[in-house]
């Protein structure tokens, strides 16, 4: 049904082959659920003879809510759960290349690891030690927007880490003690708090408004303002991402950051304890001095 709607709505029609193809299914089964969609939704098709497609109507209705996110990914990568064969993309639009996906043999048994809350030992290339062991308990994957990473408790260095994925060479079942509770996740500080970024236009822009459109900002205070939420752990990687000026006198060229975050001061005087991602922010600084 899902496969149906979204033909209707993104591609404006859809064929019984088409269907049958993807789900690998006979003709009655590819007859019987189309069936069943015109039951649930009359006016959303219509049949076309000439072509013996079924075509959107103009007072289509999805059924389901499609997020423009997915919708662009389907788009570009193809519609499917990718769990048995990689989907064909659409032809009319593309991603950007990954050019850092963990490899099956690295990711998996760290997934496994954290959906059995155990230690793990990887081999682990760092750019300022090389070559090292170190032991994790590991309890989740993020993604920086550029590369995954593992969270993780380090027990050398009795704190909470991030480890690229890619600079993971090899995992090994760690034999030593049991997960403690101030290794896990419900332990982590930064990973819990959640803090609420500001986001507004640079205030060196001459045109706000421009930008103020390009994120969708709504205009509170006199002001276009983005009130963004995420985990502390997260924070930084996301101001680096996005490129947002984090000087708390937004000083850096607005022609290269287009966005400041207004709020940082504020940040700083509540959250101190859980702010060391931040120094991956443009600009940041705990202790920041006037020009």
């Amino acid at each position: 049904m899902a496969f149906i709607d979204f033909c209707l709505q993104y591609h404006g029609s859809v064929g019984r082959g088409e269907l049958m193809a993807h789900f690998g299914t006979a003709v009655a089964s590819g007859t019987r659920d189309f069936t069943l969609y015109r039951d649930l939704a009359p006016d959303n098709l219509e049949m076309r003879h000439e072509d013996k497609r079924y075509h959107r109507t103009s007072d289509f209705q999805p059924l389901f809510e499609h997020d423009s996110r997915t919708v662009l990914n389907i788009l570009a990568h193809g519609f499917g759960n990718g769990v048995i064969t990689e989907a064909a993309s659409d032809g009319f639009c593309e991603d950007m290349p990954d050019l850092s996906t963990p490899p099956p043999d690295i990711l998996a048994p760290l997934s496994r690891t954290i959906s059995q809350q155990q230690a793990v030992k990887i081999h682990y290339l760092s750019l300022s030690s090389g070559s090292s062991e170190r032991t994790l308990v590991p309890h989740s994957l993020a993604n920086n927007g550029k590369r995954w990473y593992l969270r993780a408790y380090d027990r050398k260095h009795e704190s909470f880490r991030d480890f690229a994925c890619m600079r993971i060479v090899g995992v090994e079942q760690s034999n030593s003690p049991a997960v403690q509770s101030h290794e896990q996740q419900d332990a982590d500080l930064a990973w819990n708090t959640l803090l609420t970024l500001e986001l507004v236009p640079h205030p060196g822009l001459a045109y706000p408004e421009a930008v103020a459109h390009d994120y969708g900002m709504a205009e509170r205070h006199g002001h276009y303002s983005l009130q963004l939420t995420t985990r502390a752990a997260r924070a930084g990687y996301l101001l680096r991402y996005w490129n947002v000026d984090a000087s708390a006198n937004h000083h850096l060229s607005a022609t290269e950051h287009h966005l400041w975050l207004r709020n940082v001061s504020a940040l700083i005087q509540k959250h101190t304890d859980v702010l060391s991602n931040f120094t991956l922010a443009p600009g940041f600084n705990k202790e920041p001095k006037p020009i």
